[in-house]
């Protein structure tokens, strides 16, 4: 009778180290969620404050004046003859314009389909396909593992 004590001795110790085990497991995925929020909270951060520089730059570049205008403004010593440009509404690069009308094309794509229209590198077309969907170009679905995205209603 022995052998029976100690083998359920050693089940109830077992188990008590699995109950510890698993408080620490459930402890560790929470941190992991709250890192990965974070980090995902900082790489919209700089997402977006690139996005932003981008469009400084941009506008900046559209309101570089031709050297005409920049003779005759220091001839005439007159800002009145200077135009204002407007800074154009979408800003988009030629790889998303591409991407966007192939979506337009076959109505849904995938991820994989994605990469294989672009020609660019799988990390490259995630970052663009995420900026399209936060910039409410596109939508993003999930089926299972599979991603689909399609165009936003306007």
């Amino acid at each position: 009778m022995t052998p029976l004590f100690w083998k359920g001795k050693k089940e109830k110790e077992i188990e008590e180290r699995l109950l510890e085990l698993k408080e620490k497991i459930e402890i560790f995925e929470r941190r992991l969620d709250e890192t990965i929020e974070k980090v995902e909270k900082v790489e919209k951060g700089a997402r977006l404050l690139t996005e932003a520089v981008y469009k400084i730059i941009t506008y900046l570049k559209e309101l570089e004046l031709p050297k005409e205008e920049v003779n005759q403004i220091t001839v005439d010593r007159s800002l009145e003859t200077v135009k204002k440009k407007e800074p154009p509404k979408e800003y988009l690069t030629e790889t998303e314009k591409k991407l966007i009308d192939e979506i337009k094309k076959k109505g849904v794509l995938t991820v994989s389909e994605c990469y294989a229209h672009i020609g660019r590198s799988k990390e490259h077309v995630s970052r663009m396909l995420k900026r399209l969907v936060e910039k409410g170009i596109l939508i993003r679905e999930r089926r299972g593992k599979i991603f689909y995205y399609r165009l936003a209603e306007e």
